[in-house]
């Protein structure tokens, strides 16, 4: 290896670091702030803000259309020529305006529906969320290498508006309050975006041209698929406990899912974002460098998973206990659940930065084909164990999917092993 391409190297693991350092930052907040709304607002109305954040999920699914891997992938290969960045950001950027309007027909939809009546205010209240979200330009970041900037955005997005928490949310009757705060945390994050990206001048907004939104929107297509089958089980687990359950099922549920996807997401969401322009540009070089560093990346994301692993199983009693008494029967789903992160992180690694970053197009049907047989999985689950088992059957539901995604990632990727 050259010492150019070792700098190179150097400079995704000190932004990986750099990410890691900042996601721990980025979660110190909410981890303070979410157990004290679980306190203070009872697994009741917990389960309120918990439910809507599925919906905003759902909704954030169709505005982002697949865009942060393939917009992604498009402005890594053409970072150096000004005329088609510009027009590979004015053409997403015109689709999300169409995807955001169709976002809001589809919450109109969720809100009609009478058992989630009790959920009507607080889906509104938080559907800002999904605007924020729309026009944070994540794409945008991590295909220019700058993806540590919107960590820095959230941080002080999560630092100045969450703790503003303690002094508003003081009963069960501020799950209204609460619910805000957590969506104008997006929006500042937005803001603060949008005004860095004007001031830095990386890309400008061109003509419409029709053409380049709809090739856009074909591009991301199989994304987007494979994204809402991913949905199915991140967020159809607490729908269907909405429907099925009760809101304080929906709250203990929710609680538990959170923090195992926050422990998840700081070790995984660095790698990804710091990696996934580096391995597209690398495997467009020399791709037999690539894929040795995606083994790399496999098992030290393997063994932080294992770690994580460990630490919710056997630490879950205390984490029951410090969450307060309407969550003492949650310890089993945090033991059920603990085992999910190995699955995820591991099929996360082949999926995105193999199958995806360095694939053809037999490897994009590939992958989307993964998701489309886990989502069925997954719809099998929800409706046979939800329904009897409640919570229990949803993570038990929730870990058989991840087991599949795996192995179906390992199966189809294993040519990037």
């Amino acid at each position: 290896m050259t010492k150019q391409n070792s700098k190179k190297i150097s400079h995704e693991i000190k932004d990986v670091l750099y990410l890691v350092a900042l996601r721990g930052l980025n979660y110190i907040a909410p981890l303070l702030v979410f157990p004290y709304l679980m306190k203070v607002l009872g697994a009741e109305k917990f389960g309120y803000i918990g439910f809507s954040l599925s919906v905003m999920m759902y909704l954030m699914l169709i505005v982002d259309f697949g865009f942060n891997l393939s917009a992604t992938k498009r402005i890594a290969l053409a970072k150096d020529n000004q005329n088609e960045l510009n027009n590979i950001f004015t053409a997403t950027l015109y689709a999300k305006v169409v995807l955001l309007a169709i976002s809001l027909l589809v919450l109109l939809v969720f809100a009609a529906v009478p058992r989630f009546e009790i959920y009507r205010k607080t889906m509104f209240i938080m559907f800002p969320m999904v605007v924020g979200n729309a026009f944070t330009f994540v794409w945008l970041f991590q295909g220019l290498g700058q993806i540590r900037f919107i960590s820095i955005f959230n941080v002080i997005s999560k630092l100045s508006i969450l703790p503003l928490t303690f002094i508003f949310v003081k009963t069960a009757d501020d799950y209204l309050i609460g619910a805000f705060l957590q969506s104008f945390v997006v929006v500042f994050t937005m803001l603060i975006s949008i005004v860095y990206i004007v001031k830095k001048r990386w890309v400008s907004i061109s003509a419409f041209i029709k053409k380049n939104v709809v090739f856009e929107l074909k591009d991301s297509f199989p994304i987007f698929l494979s994204s809402a089958a991913i949905s199915i089980y991140m967020a159809s687990f607490v729908i269907a406990l909405g429907y099925f359950s009760t809101s304080e099922e929906v709250g203990q549920y929710s609680a538990v899912d959170k923090i195992m996807r926050a422990f998840c997401m700081l070790v995984w969401a660095p790698v990804s974002q710091a990696f996934y322009p580096k391995i597209t540009r690398m495997g467009a070089e020399n791709k037999a460098k690539a894929i040795k560093l995606v083994r790399k990346l496999l098992l030290l994301v393997c063994v932080c998973m294992f770690i994580v692993l460990l630490a919710m199983f056997f630490l879950s009693p205390y984490l029951v206990d410090f969450l307060g008494k309407d969550y003492q029967n949650s310890l089993h789903l945090f033991r059920i659940m603990a085992f999910a992160p190995i699955f995820i992180g591991c099929g996360g690694v082949v999926a995105q930065l193999g199958i995806l970053a360095l694939g053809d197009t037999i490897d994009k049907r590939n992958y989307q084909r993964v998701y489309l047989i886990a989502g069925i999985v997954a719809l099998c689950c929800i409706f046979v164990g939800i329904p009897l088992f409640g919570a229990t059957g949803a993570a038990v539901s929730l870990l058989l999917t991840e087991i599949v995604v795996c192995i179906m990632m390992l199966l189809y990727g294993r040519k990037f092993l």
